[in-house]
């Protein structure tokens, strides 16, 4: 675990609203600190652990993939590794292990059809995970934590 103090909660905030045109400069400003210091705690950060990548949000409708899903299921024995197998299927975009007996498993995957979606079902399969629930996701909305720090930035 890192000890965040008040600039790395600041950097974070500026980051998560809009890292892709944040310059250290930029950050700097807002947190109150040089471009240097902003880099080099951005740096410390990412060798931590605690920034882990930068990626778009994709609307994947727009994008042609108009099937999505949300699979809940079982697994099947204890597989330490199993989130990391079925993340690396095509078409899965999120996986997560719940603590519980039962539909341990939440699987979001996107597809541009619904026999892909079947594939993808099978593979599961093949993976020793039961689907127990099939839903389609019919509206989605994705939130970041923005409370980080914008208390310490200069729009906070």
């Amino acid at each position: 675990m890192v000890d965040l103090d008040r600039g790395d909660m600041a950097i974070l905030h500026a980051l998560q609203d809009d890292a892709r045109n944040a310059t250290t400069e930029s950050i700097g400003e807002r947190v109150d600190l040089a471009a240097s210091t902003v880099a080099a705690r951005i740096k410390n950060l990412e060798e931590n652990g605690v920034i882990t990548g930068y990626e778009p949000e994709i609307d994947y409708e727009t994008a042609g993939f108009e099937q999505r899903m949300l699979l809940v299921g079982s697994i099947q024995g204890n597989d330490e590794q199993i989130v990391t197998a079925v993340s690396d299927l095509e078409n899965v975009i999120s996986v997560r292990r719940l603590l519980t007996d039962e539909d341990d498993l939440h699987i979001e995957l996107v597809s541009r059809s619904q026999e892909r979606a079947e594939a993808v079902t099978d593979e599961l399969h093949e993976l020793g995970i039961e689907i127990t629930k099939t839903s389609v996701i019919v509206e989605a909305a994705r939130q970041s934590f923005d409370h980080f720090g914008e208390k310490y930035t200069t729009d906070g």
